[in-house]
């Protein structure tokens, strides 16, 4: 049994050491835990965990979702790693974190949750979302079989927060660069999805990101392009309000 962090309500939360923090990107880094509390934890790629970290303005722990990028074993195959992406756009208690948390600290978190996969029978599969979304459609992505045929829309800053995505399927990868305006604030992911040729079959589309911007692209998937609500998974992750 992998050990346990002191209860918060009535979930058992982990705490793990931090023995990596990595910039991938200009606004993302990668924080690495490596510790024997990961030992029996079973993440999946993909799934998500709730996080907490101190809040500089109130100093009081806050929670946020996170997705699990990783989870396997260390280079050395003695202990679990699991690495947590984290997007540094604007000031908000994690990003604040993730620029100064250093090798040897801890971080706690409640899960894994989450029991999405790509539907092994579906005949295409679109996935959508601003950089919140890339580490779980990067998990995703590597999910499935070669010969699968797939669609990713992906909005970032510019060519310098675009990442390769991963596995043995070759997905038609869209980037949509923003530029200096603000994440939140352009209609580039709606544009995208409203002009895009659906494969022909039965789909599966997966959408995560700004949380107005997916709202609206779910009601025009559902509304105008009479998609199967049954085939369609929609997540918020953020929104533009203080922190």
């Amino acid at each position: 049994m992998r050990p346990q962090a002191p209860v918060r309500g009535r979930v058992a939360s982990t705490v793990a050491m931090v023995a990596t923090v990595t910039q991938l990107t200009p606004r993302m880094t990668r924080v690495r835990l490596v510790d024997d509390s990961l030992v029996g934890l079973a993440a999946i790629p993909g799934q998500t965990l709730k996080i907490y970290v101190p809040d500089l303005v109130s100093e009081l722990p806050v929670s946020r979702d996170y997705t699990v990028r990783d989870y396997t074993l260390d280079d050395d195959g003695a202990r679990p790693r699991l690495d947590i992406d984290v997007v540094l756009h604007g000031e908000g208690p994690v990003a604040d974190w993730a620029r100064r948390v250093r090798p040897g600290e801890t971080l706690e978190f409640v899960g894994p949750s989450g029991r999405y996969r790509p539907d092994p029978q579906a005949d295409w599969h679109l996935f959508a979302g601003d950089e919140t979304a890339l580490p779980a459609i990067q998990a995703y992505v590597a999910m499935l079989p070669a010969n699968a045929c797939a669609l990713a829309y992906l909005e970032v800053a510019d060519a310098a927060e675009e990442q390769p995505i991963p596995g043995v399927a070759r997905p038609t990868v869209c980037w949509l660069h923003r530029g200096d305006r603000a994440p939140g604030t352009t209609t580039l992911l709606d544009d995208a999805l409203r002009a895009v040729a659906l494969p022909p079959g039965q789909g599966r589309i997966w959408l995560a990101g700004h949380t107005p911007t997916v709202r609206r692209i779910r009601a025009h998937l559902l509304n105008e392009r009479a998609i199967d609500r049954q085939t369609l998974y929609v997540k918020g992750f953020w929104d533009r309000r203080p922190r």
